[in-house]
């Protein structure tokens, strides 16, 4: 190859000076630059030159602002004419960097040079924004010319709220930042502290005071922050509850007013589930009649039969229990358990009328109800048990329907007819006598009971009779006939019967 002859391009400056103030004797020298560092098409700016594949760095731009243009020269520092193409801006934040001015698509002739800007102007997020500015060419050294260019978007100076529960920070309106209050329906839950903190660099205002809107509002309170001007980093607290006046949920929506730019209203959610009040429940149980467990707490009618007794005399005590089968922490208050009729019927006092429940185990008490009739025939009663809080937390009355025979046991008893006619005439017949405990001489003895049995018609008198005992016991028996001529006959022997229960 043949000896290469370089080409400089020289630059001159042309200074005028007059020595001896003859205007027309000037001159001139010829100051040239130094050579181009680089050979082939180079963007420069503000006198640096940027090769392809270098980087420049626009600075820091406030976030959805617009910076300065700078203003940019593609030179063409090669030996040839080299034409280039219109620029692109590629990359993740191409959008973010602005190509301003006319199309660069031109030819450069060695030496020659094309202008043009370009903005920085970043999105609403911050941080380091990059992307790529592409010049096609022909350039034989160089070929088609890329540069990166890399800015920074900063966050203007405002005032930013946080809002914290604890350590967790919130977000506005999310669902997962909602706060649950749970609490018994009636009081008032434990409060939530809420902390408000300014991240910004101006002050936080805390405009209007906290509220809550939304339908179920009243059911939460707020207690207001002390503070309502907030520096940068400084922060306040306020409180907030939920008093609930039954169990189906409440939701709300908390608000904080403040003059940070991007969340003036700051939303949280809320909601609110009021659990039962604990409350008492009466139970009352007892064997029936068909050695069964019965609950009369159960709707329905609930009875019990003592039997048939003898007046004056009393039953087998009948056990009712009471327990409270309500919630634990509860009391259970027993007003009383009366009868109707206080003659033939006997109720004992309730062994406890205040049942506590402590625990899983079901607090008892009892009482007993005694039939003890005074007289043969049947009796009935009706037993209340009258309980102040027993029906989930109100009055309640539950009732068995009490029944027994005033009883007695009737003896039929017969005899070998006398040989005596005038026993079974007109003014004859028997005279059965009978005493409890011991023999006896006389009718007129003391506790000595007598049956005529008289002749009625027919060839005899009866020779039978029916003793009615009213009580247990053995009892002695003596007949004696008589007639109009004979009124004055001595009694049979003795014989006893033994009676140990009352019959139906």
């Amino acid at each position: 190859m043949g000896p290469k002859i370089q080409l400089f391009l020289i630059y001159f400056l042309f200074l005028s000076l007059n020595c001896n103030g003859d205007s027309q004797s000037p001159f001139y020298f010829f100051t040239p630059f130094e050579p181009a560092s680089v050979n082939g098409i180079v963007l420069r700016e503000s006198g640096r030159e940027y090769p392809s594949g270098s980087t420049f760095v626009l600075g820091n731009v406030t976030s959805n602002t617009e910076g300065e243009s700078i203003l940019f020269k593609i030179v063409n520092q090669g030996n040839s004419v080299v034409g280039i193409g219109n620029g692109t801006i590629t990359g993740s934040n191409a959008s973010e960097f602005v190509l301003v001015g006319p199309n660069l698509t031109t030819v450069l002739e060695p030496g020659d040079y094309k202008e043009f800007e370009i903005k920085f102007s970043p999105n609403n997020t911050t941080g380091v924004k990059t992307a790529i500015l592409n010049i096609s060419s022909d350039d034989p050294i160089v070929g088609n010319y890329s540069i990166k260019l890399s800015g920074t978007s900063v966050a203007a100076a405002a005032p930013r709220i946080e809002v914290k529960i604890s350590s967790t920070s919130l977000s506005d309106n999310s669902s997962g930042s909602q706060q649950n209050f749970s609490t018994r329906e009636n009081t008032t839950s434990t409060s939530k502290t809420v902390t408000i903190k300014n991240t910004g660099n101006l002050s936080l205002y805390l405009n209007n005071p906290i509220d809550v809107q939304g339908s179920d509002n009243v059911y939460f309170a707020v207690a207001q922050p002390f503070k309502t001007t907030l520096a940068p980093k400084q922060s306040t607290t306020f409180t907030v509850n939920f008093s609930p006046n039954n169990t189906i949920t409440k939701n709300a929506k908390l608000q904080i007013y403040s003059n940070d730019p991007n969340i003036p209203i700051f939303r949280i959610l809320l909601a609110g589930t009021g659990t039962p009040t604990p409350v008492p429940k009466i139970e009352i149980t007892y064997t029936n009649n068909s050695s069964m467990t019965e609950n009369v707490t159960i709707p329905g009618s609930h009875s019990f039969s003592f039997g048939s007794i003898f007046p004056n005399s009393s039953s087998t005590s009948k056990t009712f229990t009471i327990k409270n089968v309500g919630d634990t922490g509860t009391t259970l208050n027993i007003s009383n358990a009366s009868i109707s009729d206080n003659t033939n019927f006997t109720v004992s006092s309730i062994s406890s009328v205040n049942l506590t429940k402590t625990n899983a185990t079901d607090p008892a008490a009892t009482f007993t109800v005694i039939f003890n009739p005074n007289t043969i025939g049947n009796k009935a009663t009706v037993l209340t048990i009258t309980s102040a809080n027993g029906s989930s937390g109100n009055s309640s009355n539950h009732t068995i329907d009490l029944s027994g025979v005033g009883g007695k046991r009737d003896i039929l008893l017969s005899w070998t007819s006398s040989k005596e006619k005038g026993v079974h005439q007109t003014g004859g017949g028997y005279s059965l006598c009978y005493k409890k405990g011991s023999s006896f001489n006389s009718s007129t003895d003391t506790g000595v009971s007598c049956i005529n049995i008289p002749y009625v018609s027919g060839p005899f008198a009866p020779n039978s009779a029916i003793a009615t005992m009213d009580s247990s016991g053995i009892f002695y028996f003596r007949i004696k006939a008589y007639s109009v001529i004979n009124s004055t006959a001595n009694f049979s022997a003795a014989f006893t019967v033994t009676v140990t229960s009352a019959g139906p």
